[in-house]
């Protein structure tokens, strides 16, 4: 009796432990079919900047990716608008324009939601220019640069 008691201890004992054992050599993983409870927040759609009252685009470009140099353009004197909009596909990222001899600015483009960056100038005098934008292949953008309607 003792040793029927012993035995079905031993088989108990080894039936709980092959119930309870994880990831053992012959226990193939399954993987938990549960959703993940943080999810990416979604990129919202990157579009042109808009056109000020009272302005027409002089260059409007995009959406590119990454360093970008464009040709000449004539900007009269007065008031003179940069407008940007762009995203990057992950981290923020450095974002440069720049127009010869006229003006520079910097900033960085968010991953997630898309960055608005206009930047206003007056020139005292009309001046030709070449548009540069130097950025990551990794970022989206538009460009619009924009003077007083004639």
């Amino acid at each position: 009796m003792k040793r029927s008691l012993l035995a079905a201890t031993f088989a108990l004992c080894a039936l709980l432990t092959a119930c309870t054992d994880e990831g053992g050599p012959d226990t193939p993983h399954v993987p938990d079919p549960s959703p993940s409870g943080v999810a990416p927040p979604p990129q919202e759609p990157l579009t042109a900047p808009g056109v000020e009252d009272g302005h027409e685009e002089v260059l409007s470009e995009g959406p590119h990716r990454g360093d970008r140099r464009f040709g000449t353009i004539g900007l009269p004197r007065g008031e003179l608008w940069v407008a940007v909009n762009c995203i990057s596909l992950s981290k923020p990222v450095g974002f440069e324009v720049s127009l010869d001899g006229v003006m520079a600015f910097t900033s960085k483009c968010a991953g997630v939601q898309v960055e608005r960056m206009g930047h206003r100038l007056t020139l005292d005098a009309a001046e030709r220019t070449r548009v540069t934008v130097t950025t990551e292949e990794s970022v989206r953008w538009y460009i619009s640069v924009q003077v007083p309607r004639r």
